[in-house]
């Protein structure tokens, strides 16, 4: 595990429970959940990366409530979190950039919101590929990158990592590895500058 996730993870570890009782606008991509699921069959699997404590789980009792959703995260204090407020849901500690530590079985589709970005570039290509074999052929996503680093969230140390491409740079790296762009939306902060992208995308 490389040292800038190994960071990261010991981040989330301390705060877990912190994190979880202050993030919780579950609602928060309900437009794009909305448009990702009428992409879907009505029974499509769902792989949530980067679960944390389940904050979009409500999304899938609710909107989603004919999905299959596994949920992953790299904090094990996240799993316990998750699993505690849904029993009766699969979670599963995993790192994205490690196949190994991953569920073996397919999927239809995948969110990955706010999360790729801690990992440091040089695993891009191997979290990119390992959600490529996680996925069935044509499969669709959801995910949520920054241009800038997000202030800080819930303490005055913050040890995470964050790989930040502009725009350009994004939208490059995910049409370099064939994945298709279905459709963009933004989260602007304010009215000067865009702080989150969102990306529904198409894999081969």
């Amino acid at each position: 595990m490389a040292n800038e996730v190994k960071r990261t993870k010991a981040y989330y570890e301390k705060f877990a429970s912190l994190w979880a009782a202050t993030h919780s606008n579950s609602f928060y991509h309900e437009k794009e959940f909305v448009y990702l699921k009428k992409l879907l069959n009505q029974k499509a699997s769902i792989l949530d990366i980067g679960c944390a404590g389940g904050v979009h789980v409500p999304l899938f009792l609710g909107i989603g409530r004919e999905f299959k959703y596994h949920g992953v995260d790299i904090a094990k204090k996240f799993i316990g979190i998750a699993t505690r407020r849904y029993p009766q849901l699969t979670f599963t500690q995993g790192n994205i950039a490690d196949s190994q530590t991953l569920p073996k079985k397919k999927f239809d589709a995948f969110l990955a919101l706010a999360v790729l970005m801690h990992l440091p570039f040089s695993e891009w290509d191997a979290a990119f590929k390992n959600i490529e074999n996680l996925m069935r052929g044509g499969a669709y996503g959801y995910v949520v990158l920054p241009e800038h680093r997000p202030p800080l969230a819930i303490n005055s140390i913050d040890t995470r990592h964050f790989t930040l491409l502009s725009e350009k740079e994004q939208v490059s790296y995910m049409r370099n590895r064939g994945w298709k762009i279905v459709k963009k939306f933004k989260h602007a902060p304010g009215p000067n500058k865009a702080q989150w992208i969102g990306y529904i995308v198409q894999l081969p």
